[in-house]
């Protein structure tokens, strides 16, 4: 089990970063090496390293936003579609889509093609963003509820949309998610009951392999994008995707 729960908290650090989509890798590989369903504390401490990841990579990056009001404004703004998506119909979306094994492969496929042919050659930074490209970049965020999308790819698309350079894009990206996953550990914290062995050797190993992992690919992510934009993971998800689709078409 030990061995389990780093393979699934590696999986979770690196895909919740990476513009691969977390949901859709988690979803996809369980049947495939068998890797079962795991505890409601398991996949919330998952999240809690994920979590902890981004807040410490964001250290150097705290006093620029609290300097700047209009960039917590629109953090705040951008969470808000996400959180109302999620609060009312997070369970109705994941359910409905978690066993749609064949829709998640070309969900991963078609954004892999757009990271393709998508433009980045904004020049905006996180000062000059406004309310209303702050909002869309929310509401792109909210796709993310679909297995496949991928939060941290649909909103680095949003922002190139909106004219951000690509590490600013990268750094709106980050403090969504640290909004974001703080929101959803903090929720399932709460929705859990206070029972458990919290320091077994699996929690304890998948949470150290979700942080490890997170920590990595959230310095990994801003430079790949800043050298190569988004290609690198579009080719990925074409490639994963397109393997997945056939693998569940013939099995």
């Amino acid at each position: 089990m030990t061995g389990q729960s780093i393979i699934l908290g590696l999986i979770q650090g690196l895909t919740e970063f990476f513009p691969i989509s977390s949901s859709a890798h988690l979803i996809l590989l369980r049947p495939i090496f068998n890797l079962g369903e795991q505890s409601l504390w398991f996949d919330v401490l998952l999240h809690g390293g994920t979590w902890l990841a981004v807040l410490i990579y964001l250290i150097p990056y705290y006093s620029r936003a609290f300097r700047q009001p209009r960039i917590i404004l629109n953090i705040l703004l951008a969470t808000i579609p996400a959180g109302l998506l999620g609060y009312l119909f997070e369970d109705i979306i994941e359910n409905s889509l978690r066993n749609s094994f064949l829709e998640i492969c070309l969900l991963l496929v078609i954004l892999g093609v757009i990271f393709l042919v998508v433009k980045e050659r904004g020049n905006k930074t996180l000062e000059n963003m406004t309310g209303k490209e702050a909002l869309l970049i929310g509401v792109a965020q909210a796709l993310a509820f679909f297995p496949g999308v991928s939060r941290s790819g649909i909103t680095l698309l949003a922002g190139f949309l909106c004219g951000l350079q690509k590490k600013e894009a990268v750094l709106f990206s980050f403090f969504l998610s640290a909004t974001t996953i703080g929101g959803a550990f903090i929720l399932g914290i709460r929705n859990l009951s206070v029972s458990g062995n919290f320091l077994s050797p699996e929690l304890v190993s998948g949470f150290l392999a979700s942080f490890g992992s997170g920590l990595l690919a959230c310095f990994l992510l801003l430079r790949i994008v800043k050298e190569k934009g988004l290609k690198p993971f579009g080719y990925y998800r074409i490639i994963f995707g397109g393997t997945m689709f056939i693998w569940f078409l013939f099995h």
